[in-house]
């Protein structure tokens, strides 16, 4: 259920780094809509057009670990790619999270 005050912004931070979480805390604070528009715009289409451009295809999960871990496999390069991605998607998710959070909490306390 979305929030009716002020909410906490460190927990909203925290739940932005967790999958799902990520989801919830969006929708708390009644901006899950644009949210997963500018993830799926700016992290997840542009992420799967380049690892289909500059590699063979996607790489599955169960790949993953051993193409990181193993430097002579033929999918180091983009394993490590995949991860940081991902690590940047998480970052974007954290700054939007508390950015909204910000703005609501200012939101709400104004109109009190």
């Amino acid at each position: 259920m979305p929030a009716t005050g002020r909410v906490n912004i460190t927990r909203q931070s925290i739940y932005a780094a967790i999958p799902i979480l990520d989801i919830y805390s969006a929708y708390h604070i009644k901006k899950l809509r644009r949210y997963l528009v500018i993830m799926i715009l700016v992290i997840v289409v542009p992420q799967t057009a380049i690892e289909l451009a500059l590699f063979d295809g996607m790489i599955q999960p169960d790949d993953m670990f051993v193409a990181i871990m193993d430097q002579r496999s033929e999918l180091h390069a983009q394993g490590v790619y995949v991860v940081l991605w991902i690590a940047a998607g998480i970052a974007l998710s954290i700054y939007l999270i508390r950015r909204w959070s910000e703005q609501w909490n200012y939101n709400v306390h104004t109109y009190e």
